[in-house]
């Protein structure tokens, strides 16, 4: 006999109606660039009601992405994605990021939760789930708690080549140096320095 792969998928509407009566809840994210070194991580908080769209949003803001890449969430077995609301059989079995709701998605964000940036390599993110904030605490926005370390430069590929260059700047003996003013844009780009003030002010949009 076949084995059967069991997953966590989005929920009938009927189901989703009946925890609508339920007061929903917010959640305590803690998202990290995966095989970063030190460790690239925000924690955050969000209302269950908000959707992934949204999520990318507070992803891109408290990071110090640009959203100039494609990106996608896996949150159980399903991955979830910008589409562009054609009608084709292709564009219909994708799921649509802007269509689900955290609240929907919680059982899903235990089992597995990811967010890829830019598929052509790319920046992986771990998300976990702290905490469930009961409703006792309603949460009207997005808001950033806390993060270390910057945000790498977009101009280069993935972690790893960025972990790369961090090592040849350690060691100015190496012949492979790269001028991190000219990646960044930067004279005072500190890969240590994390600058909550000014990414808080940067999540203003989203209240």
């Amino acid at each position: 006999m076949a084995n059967v792969i069991t997953g966590v998928f989005p929920e009938k509407e009927s189901e989703q109606s009946a925890k609508n009566d339920k007061p929903i809840p917010s959640y305590v994210l803690h998202i990290s660039i995966m095989f970063s070194d030190p460790l690239i991580w925000r924690r955050v908080q969000i209302p269950g009601t908000f959707t992934l769209a949204t999520l990318h949003d507070v992803i891109q803001l408290s990071m110090g992405w640009t959203d100039s890449h494609v990106h996608q969430f896996l949150v159980g077995k399903i991955s979830y994605e910008p589409t562009s609301g054609s009608s084709t059989i292709k564009e219909s079995t994708k799921y649509d990021e802007r269509n689900v709701k955290l609240y929907e998605l919680e059982e899903g964000m235990h089992f597995m939760f990811s967010y890829l940036y830019d598929a052509g390599g790319g920046w992986e993110h771990d998300i976990r789930l702290e905490e469930v904030v009961p409703h006792t605490r309603e949460l009207l926005h997005p808001v950033l708690l806390s993060g270390e370390q910057a945000c790498p430069p977009e101009t280069m590929s993935d972690i790893h080549e960025y972990q790369e260059l961090l090592e040849s700047l350690e060691d100015p003996s190496r012949g492979d140096n790269v001028n991190l003013s000219e990646l960044t844009g930067s004279n005072e780009f500190d890969p240590d320095f994390f600058d909550l003030a000014a990414a808080k002010d940067r999540f203003e949009g989203l209240k």
